[in-house]
């Protein structure tokens, strides 16, 4: 269980130090690419660390993988050309949990590997939805950043569909 746990963690930890100052959306895109494939390299066992993720152990090394992915996530994040998000912490941790949720859903869903490519697009969609509505409204409003401090999902989404 740790060792898939850190591979994935670790697919995260490398591509948020390949995106340094990229933009957030190109950001957003890469991450949520390496996190899917990395979940997806053993379907098997990514379904099957779900039921022993939930007991005591399994909590405790979730937990310390995703500290490690949030700390990158948020250096990441610090390190845009685009100095969109002022407040990192809560859109990284937004930025995980859709990240888990799509990519349980995606497990669950008995036809992972033919769902993969609409999955990830959608999750991409939606996180770079975020980071466009970001950016457009500090344009707009001549602010030199907008902080983001707390998004639910569907805040999520409805920013998403504004940027269309």
């Amino acid at each position: 269980m740790k060792h898939h746990h850190n591979e994935v963690t670790a697919a995260v930890e490398r591509v948020c130090r390949e995106q340094k100052a990229n933009t957030p959306a190109q950001m957003a895109a890469a991450l949520i690419t390496a996190f899917l494939e990395a979940k997806m390299r053993d379907v098997k066992t990514s379904i099957a660390l779900y039921s022993v993720g939930s007991d005591e152990d399994g909590a405790k090394i979730v937990r310390q993988m995703g500290i490690r992915s949030n700390k990158a996530i948020v250096e990441m994040l610090a390190s845009a050309c685009e100095p969109v998000i002022t407040d990192r912490q809560p859109v990284a941790d937004m930025l995980q949990g859709v990240m888990a949720g799509v990519s349980r859903r995606l497990l669950e869903s008995g036809a992972p590997a033919e769902q993969f490519a609409t999955f990830r697009q959608e999750l991409i969609f939606l996180a770079c939805g975020t980071c466009r509505h970001a950016l457009r409204d500090r344009q707009l409003n001549g602010a030199p950043r907008i902080q983001i401090t707390s998004l639910t999902p569907f805040s999520i989404l409805a920013l998403a569909a504004s940027s269309t």
